[in-house]
């Protein structure tokens, strides 16, 4: 992948990190049962909700960030108290070998296993075979079509899943933005990682008025980024293997647009220049996420187009919109729909520890994160003891519960229930 040093320090090794200070700061707040209020319908009882344990877990971690995305899953699963096998991926094969290794040399090989790129004939194989197993919980991070066929795999046993998969990201540019603050933070979490990300901003939808000048912010945020030649920049990744190279490169060559910035490509070294285009709102490269270092803009006449348009697509993981107007961002907030929003800024709304993170529809289902990681992996179970007073049943048991039933019975029913 080729990441500077910075990306990795920042997602492979603090936000895990974090998380696992976090949970060792809150796991017995987050374990101690929890009171639920009064109701006149089980009155007189005191209820409670008590979280355990959903059992074995199994997580299917993903090669773009090995680090992050295996071990801030497994730090819910822990806290939670499940045992976990955790199948990371080996294509990126250097970092799970390591990750199989220290996990051996410092994990309860009882509580948590590692499966890494030893076992089996490949990933697919391995996890081929793992889901023929019945698993108590599975968290899976992927693609779409990956999503699609843990959960079949899983409806097989009524396993219950949390897929995190990814999704065609789209950033609202309106008149009213600040194009020099919100090119810079677009064509940031664009090229992080060399655009192998799926919270990246895919494709821009910005306002007909401001289109040119966005354009020049984002030739110039490049330049400053990454200098004349980026394929020098210790600061610019590379596509993890040829086929994602081909992938990303065959976008390129077919988008029917206009390049603005970079285009240039290495297959030799896995190299895709940071690359801004041009498109129509109807070219391919609007359609199938892009996953690779090239942003695409379109433009609208107005927000309206630029929300219809969005909702055309599967609902995204993330949207991002950069304006200066209150009523236009809750219009996007409830017009819309994906898995979280970040105002004037790119990816932040997923580093938050308070901010469940997941997406909707073809982007996942379910969040983690924080104490939602906990929640993922835990079973929330009610639990009410009715009280049993000396009143001969006049309140604590009352007579018209049982048979026979009476037409008085029925009448005081029917007023508990609100009929």
């Amino acid at each position: 992948l080729h990441r500077p040093d910075f990306e990795s320090s920042a997602n492979d090794i603090g936000l895990p990190v974090s998380e696992i200070n976090g949970a060792i700061r809150s796991i017995k707040k987050w374990s101690k049962p929890r009171k639920v209020g009064f109701s006149l319908l089980t009155f007189p009882s005191s209820q409670q909700m008590h979280s355990e344990p959903r059992g074995l877990a199994l997580i299917i971690s993903t090669w773009n960030f090995p680090v992050m995305l295996a071990l801030t899953p497994l730090v819910g699963s822990i806290a939670s108290g499940c045992a976990t096998i955790l199948q990371v991926n080996s294509m990126s094969q250097n970092t799970a070998e390591l990750l199989v290794d220290l996990a051996a040399k410092y994990l309860d090989p009882e509580v948590v296993t590692f499966l890494g790129p030893r076992i089996g004939d490949g990933d697919r194989a391995v996890t081929a075979a793992l889901l023929e197993h019945a698993f108590d919980t599975i968290f899976f991070t992927g693609s779409p079509n990956g999503g699609r066929y843990i959960a079949a795999k899983a409806a097989v046993h009524l396993t219950p899943c949390t897929l995190e998969l990814g999704g065609k990201n789209p950033a609202i540019i309106d008149k009213s933005a600040n194009l020099s603050v919100s090119a810079k933070r677009v064509l940031w979490a664009r090229m992080m990682n060399a655009g192998q990300f799926c919270l990246a901003p895919d494709y821009v939808v910005c306002h007909e008025d401001v289109i040119e000048s966005f354009l020049q912010e984002c030739k110039r945020c490049l330049l400053q980024f990454y200098g004349e030649d980026p394929k020098k920049s210790d600061s610019f990744g590379r596509l993890v293997n040829i086929a994602r190279f081909e992938a990303v490169k065959s976008m390129l060559d077919s988008h029917g647009g206009h390049v603005i910035a970079g285009g240039a490509s290495d297959a030799s070294s896995l190299y895709i220049a940071p690359t801004v285009v041009r498109v129509d709102e109807n070219s391919p490269a609007m359609e199938d996420e892009t996953f690779g270092p090239i942003l695409w803009v379109t433009s609208v006449p107005n927000c309206d187009i630029a929300i219809r348009l969005i909702n055309t697509k599967p609902r995204p993981l993330a949207l991002y919109l950069f304006c200066k107007d209150r009523k236009l961002e809750r219009k996007v907030i409830q017009e819309t729909s994906s898995g979280g929003i970040t105002i004037n800024g790119c990816i932040f709304h997923a580093g938050h520890p308070g901010l469940p993170f997941g997406g909707v529809g073809n982007s996942g289902m379910g969040t983690y994160h924080g104490k939602a990681s906990f929640d993922c992996f835990s079973h929330e179970k009610a639990v009410l003891k009715k009280s049993i007073w000396p009143d001969r049943g006049l309140i604590s048991d009352p007579y018209t519960l049982y048979p026979p039933y009476t037409e008085f019975g029925r009448t005081v029913v029917r007023a508990l229930f609100g009929g």
